[in-house]
């Protein structure tokens, strides 16, 4: 009975190292596709803006506050970080966030902005 709990045991574990590596090392695949012309890079070769081509649905998670969507509107500008990490577009669907117990609705065409405190807190601020 004890070597067929060791051999299980080792089975387990391997079976779990082989799914942690396989869950991990999947790509991420993102895409924004921008008007010609427009791009705007950073010395590192990131993308920091362009002038979107079409409406663009933009995922952000954090820790402190979950999945946001972000619909950004064709024919305006998006941004990003010298990381690569979305700071900001203008909105071509109205969302809401949500500012503590509160939530703030950010109309359509609004200016949204994202950016990660000192602390490592998100940050998400909307403005006309």
């Amino acid at each position: 009975m004890k070597f067929s709990s060791k051999v299980l045991a080792v089975l387990t574990s391997t079976f779990g190292l082989f799914s942690i590596n396989f869950a991990v090392s999947l790509p991420a695949i993102a895409s924004v596709t921008c008007e010609g012309g427009t791009i705007h890079n950073y010395s590192n070769g990131s993308l920091a803006s362009c002038i979107l081509g079409q409406d663009t649905n933009v995922q952000v998670s954090s820790p402190s506050s979950g999945l946001s969507n972000f619909y950004c509107q064709a024919q305006k500008f998006i941004s990003f970080d010298e990381k690569a990490q979305f700071t900001g577009c203008q909105l071509s669907q109205e969302i809401q966030l949500r500012k503590g117990n509160s939530i703030e609705t950010c109309p359509a065409e609004y200016k949204v902005n994202v950016s990660i405190e000192t602390n490592g807190t998100q940050s998400i601020s909307c403005s006309p």
